[in-house]
């Protein structure tokens, strides 16, 4: 597939890029463009005026001034027109009238909004990748080697912890506390006298006397 960017009006677009990305230029443009998705398409940057020093042009990246006597508009519309494959160019733009005559000749099209916001999202997606740190998931053999010399631990020993089975836990029963003794008095029935018969008797004979 082919981009065929309407450059002016892409880079003109407001409130899309971030403040950092503001007045990128085509260098600016092309670069978020070769970390897209679309990075491996060829690319052709139509431009108003004159050639310029910052002109981006590479294996897969074509730069077009129309000069003082064409518009970028013209041209995009009468390369897509005189195109044999005008079903493999994608053109980029908000201009109507281009949209509808590429339209007209079988182009596919996106809006510079549109398609300045996806390659924002996609370099946003590619350094949240980069951000990403693999850590390793254990020690490397040099250093386990340290390890093993430093606790004294052979190849017997590693057999040994190999081999050894491991208690289940859920066949260990804890033994249930045994309950509080409790220190009960002796309290007397009321049939029991509390005082021997010998000294009730003699204590109702002295009350008697």
């Amino acid at each position: 597939m082919e981009l065929m960017i309407d450059t002016w009006n892409v880079l003109h677009q407001t409130g899309v890029l971030p403040p950092e990305s503001a007045g990128i230029g085509t260098q600016g443009l092309c670069a978020l463009i070769e970390g897209s998705r679309w990075g491996g398409e060829s690319v052709t940057l139509i431009c108003d005026g004159t050639p310029s020093e910052n002109a981006v042009t590479g294996p897969k990246t074509m730069t077009i001034f129309t000069g003082p006597h064409r518009s970028a508009d013209d041209e995009i519309m009468a390369r897509v027109a005189n195109s044999t494959s005008a079903r493999s160019i994608l053109v980029i733009t908000s201009d109507r009238e281009i949209i509808r005559s590429i339209k007209s000749n079988g182009a596919q099209h996106l809006g510079s909004a549109a398609f300045l916001q996806t390659l924002v999202d996609d370099c946003s997606s590619t350094k949240k990748k980069k951000r990403i740190v693999h850590r390793p998931s254990g020690l490397s053999p040099q250093l386990a080697q340290e390890w093993k010399e430093h606790f004294g631990i052979d190849e017997q020993m590693l057999e040994e912890l190999h081999n050894t089975t491991m208690p289940n836990i859920h066949d260990v029963h804890t033994p249930k506390p045994e309950p509080p003794i409790v220190n009960k008095k002796r309290t007397a029935k009321p049939t029991e006298p509390i005082l021997p018969d010998k000294l009730l008797e003699e204590a109702r004979r002295l009350l008697g006397e």
